[in-house]
């Protein structure tokens, strides 16, 4: 005799912090910062600007993630339809368009601050 386990509302909501980090494509920024920090470290200078090279990072990275957020948004209709993407969060219904465009519009402007300061 077989029972169903029954879960708890709560532990079947998905964490809203990691539905954020999947819209910012983690691994595709990762490997931009690589050919940035590999082009920082090919720069003929004397000592080394940490701080501004951190920062840089930190710019180029945000503007990435905002990028590829602003990729899901315009692709959620075609990601609701392709198997490999129908679990994406948006056509998943894990979050709305406007939370998406919100968080993009917010993780580029303060890309853009970092790097144009």
């Amino acid at each position: 005799m077989s029972k169903e386990l029954a879960f708890p509302l709560e532990s079947r909501k998905k964490n809203i912090g990691s539905i954020y980090l999947k819209l910012t494509k983690p691994k595709v920024v990762a490997l931009m910062l690589i050919t940035a920090i590999v082009g920082m470290s090919l720069a003929p200078v004397v000592e080394f600007p940490w701080l501004q090279a951190a920062i840089g990072l930190i710019g180029i990275g945000l503007m990435a993630g905002s990028a590829a957020a602003f990729n899901h948004l315009i692709d959620r209709r075609i990601d609701a339809r392709m198997a490999r993407t129908h679990n994406r969060p948006l056509p998943s219904g894990d979050t709305n368009p406007l939370s998406v465009m919100l968080f993009a519009t917010a993780l580029g402007l303060i890309g853009f601050v970092l790097l144009y300061v």
